[in-house]
């Protein structure tokens, strides 16, 4: 929750130790009277537009206002207007002339290296996201890899260069560190301190890398949109569901939150990619953790699955692994027990700790389980730390 006046946000959201919890993407197509009947259902809405709807049903709820962390964040003006006023802020491609738009988004690209352009961005849009009532930025696009290519800027029709333009690129990595000091500072440092949420890929860094912990340092709450699922393209690797389960530890050890965002790029689910989604979440969850899992059409629709309703309780201990099969995990719940086959090509069949159980859907199952390649079982039972 948010601390007193001045001081900087202690713990965030609500404590995530027992049973699912949901987040929500974007609520464009969700009427108000929907929001304030539904939001008890989430412990963050990303990118709203009708934060008192959420807030009415769900005092604790966090709403947070959606903005591309590198550019100008309300479109409110052209890239002639830059021009005329700010040129020397706006950052172009190596080849001097194009823009290096933030990606999917139509905002101008302006120079984050430059202690002017952060200190604007927070003076202007803080005053936007405290007058509309909302608890939270939610900013996007924030990697640590020159992404979108951007290069240099013109300062009096003189080209300086600020980063390579390719995607290592270590100017571009202190300069993101750099604004998100800056900005994490700034916006807990408000008489009303506003909380700071990024959309950013850990899982793109090699655990422990110093560079990713550093950001995860100037943030409270994390929205991993590739997570368990690759942006909707398919079952990551038996080595990624590790390396996002270790991230997952290590981000909530920090007391900060860590979203799942388990998109799907199909216009419905299969029981396989939905077992997936739970049970991969379920292996990485703590305090402080909460899942979003979608098909198409996608973002700014509510879906909220009975399952997550599953009297799973708490987590008995960390993921482990199956020491005879390779690519298989397991997670212990006081109310359920976890198995997740990552491997993608082979099926395995293994001994439960118990001899019965139910799925999370109500089907009896019992020991020794066949599982498939990517597969996850999320396996209810009674005292399942024993």
């Amino acid at each position: 929750m948010v601390s007193a006046a001045g001081a900087a946000p202690e713990t965030v959201g609500v404590d995530t130790w027992n049973g699912f919890h949901a987040h929500q993407i974007f609520d464009d197509h969700i009427t108000d009277p929907q929001a304030a009947a539904d939001a008890a259902r989430y412990d963050v809405v990303w990118g709203s537009n009708e934060p008192a709807a959420w807030l009415a049903g769900n005092p604790n709820l966090i709403t947070s206002w959606y903005m591309a962390f590198d550019g100008d964040g309300t479109l409110a003006h052209d890239l002639n207007w830059w021009k005329a006023f700010h040129p020397g802020w706006i950052l172009y491609k190596c080849d001097k002339r194009t823009p290096a738009y933030p990606s999917g988004v139509k905002n101008i690209p302006l120079d984050i290296s430059n202690p002017a352009v952060v200190k604007w961005q927070m003076q202007t849009y803080a005053t936007i996201v405290e007058a509309g009532g909302y608890q939270a930025f939610a900013f996007d696009l924030v990697g640590l890899g020159n992404a979108n290519g951007g290069c240099g800027v013109w300062i009096n029709g003189v080209w300086h260069p600020r980063f390579t333009g390719q995607l290592t690129d270590d100017a571009w990595s202190q300069a993101v560190l750099g604004w998100f000091r800056y900005a994490y500072t700034y916006l807990h440092s408000l008489p009303r301190p506003l909380l700071v949420g990024i959309n950013n890929v850990p899982a793109n860094r090699p655990v422990g890398d110093p560079e990713q912990q550093q950001l995860l340092t100037y943030m409270d709450f994390l929205n991993d949109e590739a997570a368990f699922t690759s942006y909707g393209s398919q079952y990551v690797s038996q080595a990624r569901v590790v390396q996002i389960v270790d991230w997952m530890k290590y981000t909530q050890g920090l007391q900060k939150v860590y979203n799942v965002d388990d998109k799907w790029n199909t216009t419905s689910l299969t029981q396989q990619q939905l077992y997936w989604a739970l049970s991969t979440y379920l292996l990485g969850k703590y305090h402080h953790s909460s899942v979003f899992i979608d098909h198409m059409p996608g973002y700014g629709y509510e879906y909220y699955y009975p399952e997550y309703a599953a009297a799973v309780g708490h987590p008995c201990g960390d993921m482990y692994a199956d020491t005879t099969h390779s690519g298989v995990y397991y997670r212990k719940y006081s109310g359920a027990f976890v198995v997740v086959n990552a491997t993608g090509r082979q099926s395995y069949t293994v001994t439960l700790p118990k001899i019965a159980y139910t799925t999370i859907d109500g089907s009896p199952v019992r020991s020794p389980l066949t599982i498939g390649p990517d597969w996850g079982q999320v396996l209810m039972t009674t005292q399942g730390c024993l």
